[in-house]
């Protein structure tokens, strides 16, 4: 029988462009990308053998017969080896390390078994075997190597199946895909012998995972030829599974979005450039862009490590004389020692990113180095974050009313509704720390849902509140004022209990924003746009309150933008007000003015007679305050209110 060796020969120009290509570019070192290359150069080999078998066999001289014996048991041999290499290939894309040698040794029974036969098949001609003419002879075993290849295909197929979650769904009908077509190439060669399909599946599967998957430039950021961080977080992941030690540095050009505004993009893309250069100068392929404006170096020695830190030290310092290697951009580095007590590679992104809100993004360069009184900071926070899903979805929030007493009618006209978290091992967790958390994962409207509907019903279940008081106010945070249809949402639920819409004034507090919660950021800048809802709120009978100013990021501008028709005087204010003669004079000039636009102006923060005093004679409104009382629960409020 003549065999056809078209098939085979474009297969193999194939293979040969693919390694070509594969092995001059830069591409990431990791597992995966080393089975790729084993398997592209199994793959090479197989069809190179399978040429010169065929070669033999077609050319049927009996001088030749040693030549296609040998030939013809290579390439069973690589036959049996690449089902085993492709299903750890497989394997490697769910976790990128490599097997333990019980693992190795179980899943590569099969094909020890197969090869032992194989080698056998030189006495036994289970297999194939040639006559005296060079004939080429099926032998009663031959189509068991058809079946083994199928049975792991078959094996590859259950466990990209399996994995579909962990391997994402591009790579699964990637894999899928080409499963099918190194198949069909199998069931084609198996019915019709002269018909060599099997090579050319496999170098079309070699090229489909070469372009999809073990794409060089897939893992390598666009902008800069550096590794991105996809495959920092592969690289992470072995590190880890290997129980490898590593220390890690990120870089934060903190201030790009402003040198985009200034130079504009142009400008901050050579910047972003420049720096890249110089990490890999100093770093070699062991930097990584991880996002728009940082970086990140790991390193494998305490040594290294020091030294990375002072040249970055020297490379961003603004006196630095002006070089091929100094950089010119205000810049925050942090480092992480021992990054492997870490569970996962997002942990450790997640503390840098943290070790960066610490830095005060005040100078021109500023370090931070983890310790262990910030890891255990950390540590607390993400349980808080961990535990704020329960939270929510459990409702295990409470709400606390503090009084706010009016210096006028001398009583408690109005409450502040007071989130509060317990913790079953840490306690009571802060406000500012769950609410911060919470905006920060986008959570704070389910919070504020929450709270709302226990407000209305602790507010229809007992008449006592509206009997006795003007209002109750609640906090609102900026987020939850451009969230879509939040006012229709807050309204709908005092309908459903059958709350006056004008017994609830929201507060619209200033939060702190900082780089590691972003998000605020944006929210702020777009205070002004929250007009129309805090108008639909108001056309509604809600009214409107800003609190906690002079904490942060009201001005008089602000106020003056929107409708509010009271004003929190935040507890920093009064700071050495009895003692400081200025410090009263500016407090008292800001009740005045605030009271001249026609504000109620109400004082938070109040601890002593001396500053209720003051407070009084300027004429202030409301007094809010431990002097009169803490955040009470539900029950102590009302039997406060019941002696009152």
């Amino acid at each position: 029988m003549s065999y056809n060796t078209d098939f085979l020969i474009a297969a193999m120009i194939i293979q040969l462009i693919i390694l070509c290509h594969f092995s001059a570019q830069k591409r990431p070192d990791d597992l995966n990308n080393q089975l790729f290359l084993i398997l592209s150069v199994l793959v090479s080999l197989d069809i190179a053998f399978e040429v010169l078998s065929t070669f033999y066999i077609n050319f049927e001289h009996a001088g030749t017969r040693l030549g296609a014996m040998f030939t013809t048991t290579v390439f069973y041999l690589f036959q049996a080896l690449l089902p085993f290499v492709l299903i750890c290939y497989v394997r490697s894309l769910r976790a990128n390390k490599f097997l333990s040698p019980s693992e190795m040794l179980a899943s590569s029974i099969p094909t020890l078994v197969l090869v032992c036969i194989i080698f056998g098949n030189l006495k036994t001609g289970l297999l194939f075997s040639f006559d005296s003419s060079i004939n080429y002879i099926r032998g009663p075993w031959y189509m068991l190597m058809y079946f083994s290849a199928l049975c792991h295909l078959l094996a590859a197929f259950i466990l990209t199946c399996l994995w579909w979650k962990i391997l994402g769904l591009s790579k699964v009908l990637v894999l899928i895909e080409i499963l099918i077509l190194l198949a069909s190439g199998i069931i084609v060669q198996a019915f019709c012998h002269q018909l060599l399909m099997t090579g050319f599946g496999l170098s079309l599967g070699i090229l489909a995972l070469f372009i999809t998957i073990n794409n060089p430039h897939a893992n390598t950021d666009n902008l800069t030829g550096l590794y991105d961080k996809p495959y920092l977080l592969r690289k992470f992941s072995e590190m880890l599974s290997n129980r490898r030690i590593f220390h890690v540095i990120t870089v934060n050009l903190y201030q790009i979005d402003h040198i985009n505004k200034v130079t504009g993009v142009d400008g901050g893309d050579r910047l972003l450039l420049s720096v890249a250069r110089q990490l890999h100068r100093l770093c070699g392929d062991k930097v990584f862009r991880i996002s728009g404006k940082r970086f990140l170096i790991f390193t494998f020695s305490q040594k290294q490590f020091e030294l990375y830190f002072d040249e970055l030290e020297h490379l961003f310092l603004p006196d630095t004389a002006p070089s091929e290697t100094s950089v010119s951009s205000p810049v925050i580095i942090s480092g992480i020692f021992h990054a492997e007590r870490f569970e996962d590679g997002g942990s450790i992104l997640d503390y840098a990113q943290y070790l960066e809100s610490l830095a005060p993004n005040t100078g021109f360069y500023e370090t931070v180095r983890d310790t262990d009184k910030t890891m255990e900071r950390f540590l607390y926070l993400k349980k808080v974050e961990q535990f704020l899903h329960t939270a929510i979805t459990n409702d295990l929030f409470e709400v606390y009313y503090q009084p706010v007493y009016s210096l006028k009618e001398k009583r408690y006209i109005t409450l502040e509704a007071l989130s509060r978290l317990y913790h079953p091992e840490l306690g009571w967790i802060p406000p500012d720390i769950f609410i911060q958390i919470a905006e920060k994962n986008n959570l704070v409207d389910r919070i504020t849902n929450l709270q709302f509907r226990r407000i209305c019903r602790f507010i229809q279940e007992h008449p006592l509140l509206t009997d006795r008081l003007c209002n109750i106010k609640m906090n609102l945070s900026p987020l939850d004022l451009i969230q879509p249809n939040s006012s229709s949402r807050l309204i709908r639920l005092m309908n459903e209990y059958g709350v006056k819409h004008s017994f609830i004034q929201f507060e619209i507090t200033e939060t702190v924003a900082t780089e590691y919660n972003s998000a605020l950021n944006k929210a702020v800048d777009d205070f002004a746009g929250a007009k129309h809802l805090i108008d639909q709120l108001r056309a509604y009978g809600y009214h409107v309150s800003i609190d906690d100013f002079g904490s942060g990021y009201a001005n008089l501008n602000t106020v003056m933008q929107l409708p509010f028709s009271a004003i929190k005087l935040d507890r920093s204010l009064l700071n050495k007000i009895c003692e400081d003669p200025r410090s009263a004079n500016f407090y008292h000039s800001i009740v005045s003015s605030f009271q001249n636009m026609g504000f109620h102006v109400i004082s938070e923060g109040v601890e002593t007679a001396a500053e209720v005093q003051l407070l009084s004679d300027y004429g202030v409104d409301m007094i809010q305050g431990f002097y009169f009382s803490k955040p009470l629960p539900p029950e102590k409020l009302l039997d406060l209110l019941e002696k009152t």
